[in-house]
């Protein structure tokens, strides 16, 4: 009896650690795929009363669909300014894209953005581009994505003479997961006029984006827009810094 006990506990060893050894081998579980539909609504507003009157309002809104190799974006952002009774600011951003796999990593884009801003010297601004994006990293907690392309810039000035041209459009978009519930960031892009060496410009975008709820965040974000080749009488750079409630959907 005694000299069983030995053979015994090694067989069930031998027992347990073949489960352990079947799942080690086991290939590492795929990231599971991003939904088909999603969206984001933002919305800001500050407002001061007493020796200065002030009211800031901003809103935006992104959503992305993918049906079958497809990404479709729509994008929005208004942000409105008062002191007292004058308004100081006003603008309306907007983007449409659609993106085509190619490879696991590699897409084709069509894109069209739009610009309203009359307080940096913009009446209308379309642009029509097209190009491609390289996912260059995704291994957890990072995302990285580059793109380029060239398309045709139509931008009506307040001031000076309008600019109608080809153009050449880069950039990337960064994303870093700082946890579960936070995420970071950056947005870069860069473009320049066929026409004019001196025309280019530079939009940079970070945020802190902190879920508070199932569906609310607080995103803090801070946007600079430099214009090397503004409309005569206006600054090149604008900044816009603000705090919002975000609800994905």
């Amino acid at each position: 009896m005694k000299s069983s006990v030995p053979v015994i506990l090694v067989a069930v060893a031998f027992a347990l650690a073949l489960p352990a050894g079947s799942a080690a081998q086991d290939p590492p579980k795929e990231p599971p795929p991003p939904p088909r539909f999603e969206g984001t609504a933002d919305f800001s507003f500050v407002s001061t009363t007493g020796n200065t009157s002030t009211q800031s309002i901003g809103l935006a809104g992104d959503t992305m669909y993918r049906p079958n190799g497809w990404e479709i974006r729509n994008k929005a952002a208004f942000v409105r300014a008062k002191t007292g009774d004058d308004l100081s600011a006003q603008s309306i951003v907007y983007l449409f894209r659609a993106a085509r796999k190619i490879t696991a990593r590699l897409s084709g884009y069509g894109q069209f953005d739009y610009t309203r801003d009359r307080f940096a010297g913009i009446e209308h601004r379309n642009a029509a581009l097209g190009g491609l994006e390289y996912r260059l990293l995704e291994t957890a907690p990072h995302d990285l994505k580059l793109f380029g392309g060239v398309g045709y810039v139509n931008e009506q000035r307040l001031t000076g003479e309008d600019v109608s041209t080809g153009a050449v459009d880069a950039g990337w978009a960064y994303t870093l997961k700082v946890s579960e519930t936070a995420d970071l960031t950056d947005d870069f892009r860069w473009g320049a006029s066929f026409d004019e060496s001196s025309d280019w410009r530079v939009n940079h975008v970070a945020a802190l984006t902190t879920r508070v709820h199932s569906i609310l965040s607080l995103k803090v974000s801070h946007t600079t827009r430099y214009v090397n080749f503004p409309p005569p009488g206006f600054e090149k750079t604008d900044t816009i810094t603000s705090v919002a409630l975000v609800a994905k959907f």
